[in-house]
């Protein structure tokens, strides 16, 4: 098996997980399931041979688990400067900004308290990760952010109304 047939597999994998976590409205409940997701999307860049997507992924997995358990700013801001290190140190191309930008939405969305924000700021971070994708050319992880991002449109319109209404916290 070729390493793109790999990592297709493996994106189909998160795509599974991805999709069942914006079903759920606990915050807790998605950011169980996106570890997961996120943890497979990291290892189908890694066959690819992206390493900066690769590494933002492994990144985002480790920032889901923490904030399962803390919206601390300090915890949150933390992250922010990690992922900008992590890919300083791992920056191979233009095209992983697109990459940078949707970790950083979805970290500033990981320590959100109120559901609408979390979703909002995630799906900033797939409209992201879906142009990533596309420049990056990996079909699956195309499938996957278009599918997370309706998934998402249709999770945040049962449960909250209108995705166009202001965002006010729920609290």
């Amino acid at each position: 098996m070729t390493d793109f047939a790999l990592s297709q597999i493996l994106a189909g994998i998160s795509f599974t997980f991805g999709l069942a976590s914006v079903q759920f409205k606990s915050r807790r409940s998605i950011l169980l399931c996106l570890i997961v997701s996120v943890t497979f999307n990291s290892v189908h860049f890694y066959y690819l041979g992206r390493p900066e997507p690769s590494a933002l992924m492994l990144l985002i997995s480790l920032r889901y688990l923490v904030a399962v358990f803390t919206t601390d700013r300090k915890a949150m801001l933390l992250f922010l400067v990690v992922n900008i290190i992590t890919f300083a140190l791992t920056f191979t191309s233009l095209l992983s900004l697109l990459a940078l930008i949707g970790a950083m939405l979805g970290t500033y969305g990981s320590f959100q308290p109120a559901q609408r924000q979390v979703r909002l700021y995630f799906m900033g971070g797939n409209i992201c990760w879906l142009t990533h994708n596309i420049f990056a050319w990996t079909p699956v992880g195309i499938l996957m952010e278009t599918a997370f991002l309706t998934s998402s449109l249709i999770g945040f319109w049962r449960h909250f109304g209108s995705p166009l209404k202001r965002a006010v916290p729920d609290a």
